[in-house]
């Protein structure tokens, strides 16, 4: 069972060191003092409770702002916490403690994680760069490899998760730059397959650029898994690399294919690329904002969880509309 350790420098004149936190919530406490008085108190807890104990803490600290609690992973312990001892337990505690577990990584955690990999950065373009080099030669050439090398290089699923996150919790500044990122990477990429494809000979009968350029309903489907898939994986703390590769695969060579045929001039083909690329969008954001609700992923203060409930519902309803509206397009023009 995955570990946590926060430690909390409490504000000055804080005495209350015993009663922080329910003793059930944590696996083991301890203090220490350094050599200029601060105290610093460190509790080992379960990563599943670490949100409801974050969540207290920041209540008993409220209106205090010179303090400071940080979260740290673990890798191993000695000795270790293992599931036997939780089992001797009372079986009444470990049921209340069963119903406060959020069965993720804390909200806090989650937002730390979702933010490295939302921020615009000269990095994230030349990844974007080079993941359409690599996606285009492969659909070119019919190389599946290829195309799959440029998925784990694509972070492309970054920017989209953070959209989903942003509209849950009704961060506004998340939401600016998870948006900003999203616009410069896609408007690169086909900018970059654009120029690609007006240079390059392009057959549009290869099996890896003919297979994107239809949409169905399955398509729909890959998308919503796809987006359930990257989500889930971020609040159980999973790789970025393995979920990159879940996701990208279902926007970067469409992405790539949309350019390289508007580049050569296949504007019907482009269309269903472009089509297809847009339906993977919609389907993977509001997949992430359902999966992060049914997750309990809110803001911590009431007037915050209003604003993101809002925000939520306007969300949903906007990319419910747009997958209607898709659906209707799928039925008439590829079915």
């Amino acid at each position: 069972m995955a570990l946590r350790l926060v430690k909390i420098l409490p504000p000055e004149g804080f005495n209350d060191l015993n009663e922080l936190v329910n003793e059930d919530d944590i696996v083991d406490s301890w203090i220490d003092k350094s050599e200029g008085g601060k105290t610093v108190i460190n509790l080992l807890a379960d990563v599943e409770l670490t949100e409801k104990i974050l969540g207290e803490l920041e209540t008993k600290f409220s209106g205090k702002e010179d303090y400071r609690i940080v979260l740290l992973p673990i890798s191993a312990t000695l000795p270790s916490h293992s599931d036997d001892e939780e089992e001797n337990k009372d079986k009444a505690t470990e049921q209340e403690k069963d119903d406060e577990r959020v069965n993720r990584i804390s909200r806090e955690e989650l937002y730390e994680e979702i933010k490295k990999v939302v921020d615009f950065s000269w990095v994230y373009l030349v990844l974007i760069a080079l993941s359409c080099v690599v996606a285009a030669n492969g659909l070119i050439r019919d190389n599946a490899a290829m195309v799959i090398g440029a998925m784990v290089i694509a972070p492309i699923l970054g920017p989209n998760v953070g959209l989903a996150l942003a509209t849950t919790l009704g961060d506004k500044a998340l939401l600016k730059r998870s948006l900003k990122s999203i616009l410069y990477g896609f408007s690169l990429g086909i900018s970059l397959s654009f120029l690609m494809g007006l240079i390059i000979n392009i057959d549009p009968d290869v099996s890896q650029i003919n297979s994107r350029t239809v949409v169905s309903y399955a398509d729909i489907a890959l998308g919503l898994a796809a987006g359930v898939a990257g989500c889930l994986s971020f609040t159980r703390g999973i790789s970025a690399a393995v979920i990159g590769v879940m996701v990208a695969v279902a926007l970067l060579p469409p992405m790539v294919t949309t350019g390289l045929l508007l580049g050569s001039g296949m504007y019907d083909l482009a269309y269903g690329a472009g089509l297809l690329t847009l339906t993977y969008i919609i389907c993977i954001n509001l997949a992430g904002i359902i999966t992060f609700l049914l997750q309990g992923i809110k803001p911590h203060s009431f007037v915050e969880q209003r604003e993101g409930e809002e925000l939520s519902r306007y969300a949903i309803f906007i990319w419910v509309s747009l997958l209607i509206l898709l659906s209707v397009i799928i039925y008439f023009e590829f079915l």
